[in-house]
């Protein structure tokens, strides 16, 4: 079951490139996601080279692991420092992004590198309007590890992350994978080359902000 989901996560990818092509995004899938799927490629050979079958005499399962493992070897790394587990994922449609997961409580920080890019306009005071930017967003990026329809926005103010004051929006969700409620904080900076985004969630019973605010004082 596991190597049929991640077939079909793949295949989720490949549609989104075509999607994203159909909009007038070669330039920017030549430039950072065409280099990734030729290394995912060549990974992906070596993996059938390695069981001395062709592609078609392979098993469901079979392929199911090598393109996994290809996709893991060529963009992610995983380590695991002190009180975190830190996950790595390079050049996924452009971003780099670091996800840390508290080792004690599960609560994951979240921290996307979007360059030139800015994904959430934080400085909208209106709560409406947030919320459908939001909703938007998740909308486009089907393969958050949450899924969900509605968003309640708790509070907005402002933290000190990544050695700066961001506004942050405090929010509230129902993920319709586990039925489990979950608050997260989302900030943003815009900055002309170097822009990022970082996220915190966890179950609403395990949320800490201090957890949160502890990892990111020291993410570069």
């Amino acid at each position: 079951m596991g190597c049929l989901r991640n077939i079909i996560n793949l295949v989720i990818i490949i549609l989104a490139i075509i999607g994203f092509l159909s909009i007038g995004g070669k330039e920017y899938l030549d430039a950072n996601v065409i280099p990734t799927v030729k290394k995912v490629n060549i990974e992906v050979q070596a993996g059938i080279d390695k069981t001395g079958k062709t592609f078609t005499e392979l098993s469901l399962k079979e392929i199911g692991a090598i393109f996994w493992n290809a996709i893991k070897s060529t963009m992610f790394t995983k380590k695991v420092t002190g009180e975190y587990e830190i996950t790595e994922v390079k050049g996924l449609m452009g971003y780099d992004t670091k996800i840390a997961e508290d080792i004690k409580t599960g609560q994951k920080m979240v921290l996307v590198d979007t360059k030139d890019k800015v994904l959430l306009d934080l400085n909208k005071t209106d709560k409406a309007e947030l919320k459908a930017d939001m909703l938007k967003l998740a909308k486009k990026h089907k393969a958050l590890p949450v899924k969900f329809d509605d968003i309640d926005i708790v509070e907005l103010g402002k933290w000190k992350a990544l050695n700066k004051d961001l506004k942050y929006v405090k929010i509230s969700i129902k993920d319709k994978s586990s039925n489990k409620e979950i608050t997260a904080m989302i900030s943003s900076y815009p900055d002309k080359d170097d822009s990022k985004m970082i996220v915190t969630f966890a179950e609403k019973t395990k949320f800490s902000r201090k957890i949160a605010e502890k990892f990111f004082k020291k993410a570069p």
